[in-house]
């Protein structure tokens, strides 16, 4: 991670958190195993930003939230639910609608970690974005999946959540999004079907087979990230955590009691195939890493897939603490961003 990211975190929430240094790197369930040790420069997408890449731009045809008659809100920890939150604001004037990313943080860890993490609530602000970064229900710290028991309660709790942003902060409605790692980007993909359209893109990074297309699915933009070498969510399917079950919580069964995971790649086409997308380009965007696009979904969506040769259950470009080998090659963080810059709800 850029030292001037965690300078940003620090300064938003100075006197609002009070975490051990320990705890806001200790990311449960990691090993640091190294990075590629490259020197190349990274792909992060457009530059031209303050923060590398392309700010997201005016919407003219926005979809202004009741919260934008409301005076404006600062950065920090706020609860909803039974839950807290963590949020970032941008400088923005009054009254002019934002694009906000729910970031959802993956088993066993927070938000605070994952907002260091991912530094999507760092980068997100600098680039004009709204960015959220909710609390698991307390004693499960995870996200409940369809397919478990009582598998929409989170998905539910997100609707939520999003309806509460909507009144106390000034969102543009058409460009809502939703990010998240291993256990949260399952829940981001579910999020495509379980909110019915409602969200413009989502971001799954190493875990975009924790949840399934469903019929009749609105085009929603999805841009993954997975490594080839994922110990704890296979690449290439199967069941997670190499089948050691003792590592999988209670709560988190399948309610048929099968978790075998399908293959990344080949969901990712099946993703497309239920939005009506065009075939798939494919391209390599840096040493090691491969990108597949499916374009001209429908309602001008597209699925993109950045999959990374030797890769663990990691987040691309950020600091080594997942388990396997992190890539800096790429800046998942930089594309999420360019991504969502160009994704609005029709």
């Amino acid at each position: 991670m850029a030292r001037s990211s965690f300078a940003v975190l620090r300064a938003r929430w100075a006197g609002r958190l009070v975490l051990p240094l320990a705890a806001v790197l200790a990311v449960p369930a990691c090993s640091s195993q190294g990075t590629d040790g490259s020197g190349e420069r990274r792909a992060t997408g457009r530059q031209g930003a303050s923060a590398g890449g392309a700010s997201a731009p005016p919407n003219a045809s926005a979809a202004p939230s009741a919260g934008c008659s409301r005076r404006g809100v600062r950065d920090g920890r706020y609860s909803f639910g039974g839950r807290s939150y963590l949020l970032a604001v941008p400088s923005r004037r009054p009254g002019v609608a934002a694009p906000l990313i729910v970031d959802l943080h993956g088993l066993r860890s927070n938000a605070f970690q994952q907002a260091l993490y991912g530094r999507l609530a760092g980068t997100g602000p600098q680039r004009g974005y709204l960015v959220v970064e909710p609390e698991g229900l307390r004693g499960r710290t995870g996200w409940k999946l369809p397919g478990m028991s009582e598998g929409g309660d989170d998905v539910a709790y997100v609707g939520a959540l999003l309806d509460h942003l909507e009144r106390t902060l000034c969102v543009d409605r058409r460009r809502e999004y939703a990010a998240g790692f291993s256990n949260g980007a399952g829940l981001s993909a579910a999020l495509v079907c379980g909110l019915r359209g409602r969200l413009a893109g989502v971001a799954p990074v190493a875990g975009l087979s924790l949840a399934r297309p469903c019929r009749n699915a609105r085009p929603t933009t999805i841009v993954a990230f997975h490594g080839t070498a994922d110990p704890i969510i296979p690449f290439g399917g199967g069941e997670p955590f190499g089948g050691n079950q003792r590592r999988v919580p209670g709560w988190m069964r399948p309610l048929d009691g099968v978790f075998r995971l399908p293959a990344v790649a080949p969901l990712a086409a099946r993703w497309a195939r239920t939005f009506g997308c065009g075939a798939a380009v494919r391209d390599v965007p840096a040493t090691g890493v491969g990108h597949l696009t499916y374009p001209r979904c429908r309602n001008g969506a597209r699925v993109e897939l950045y999959t990374v040769t030797g890769g663990g259950h990691t987040w691309p470009g950020s600091i080594p603490i997942g388990t396997g080998r992190t890539t800096r090659r790429v800046d998942a963080t930089e594309l999420i961003l360019d991504t969502f810059s160009k994704a609005e709800r029709l």
